[in-house]
């Protein structure tokens, strides 16, 4: 009688511990989601917010390069001078546009990436309850 309890309490154990696994594994597919969506509505937005940006600095270049031209008298220098600045900007870049893109994204990107969900600390599973008669080894649970 005694190994019939004890063989039922493990039989339901057991499948109170393959329901927890399953829960788990179903609540970091909900949070791997939860990300994935977070980063590419982050990625839309920034590429409509750059397209939009590069349009703004194209009008706005082709108006200071008309403004430098007309300042310098010369029709076509001040297209070369835009242009010039456009190309410093370019090598300073190449040269050493990764590492401070890297030192400025990187940081950020991997807090938010890595981050606890919003509720801190992990749900308890609901069937499992504190034991609570320490004199026996029984394991409590909650019935449904």
């Amino acid at each position: 009688m005694a190994f019939e309890r004890i063989s039922d309490n493990l039989q339901e154990l057991n499948e109170n511990i393959k329901s927890f696994a399953q829960s788990s594994a179903e609540y970091y597919k909900l949070d791997l989601f939860n990300k994935t969506m977070k980063g590419a509505t982050a990625t839309i937005k920034g590429v409509a917010i750059a397209f939009f940006g590069l349009f703004a600095l194209l009008f706005i270049s082709i108006a200071v390069a008309v403004a430098i031209s007309d300042w310098l008298e010369a029709p076509s220098s001040g297209f070369f001078i835009v242009a010039g600045i456009y190309l410093l900007l370019a090598l300073f870049f190449v040269f050493f546009g990764s590492k401070v893109l890297t030192s400025a994204l990187l940081p950020p990107a991997s807090k938010k990436f890595f981050e606890e969900p919003e509720n801190d600390s992990k749900p308890a599973h609901p069937e499992f309850t504190p034991q609570k008669d320490f004199e026996t080894d029984e394991i409590i649970i909650k019935n449904k």
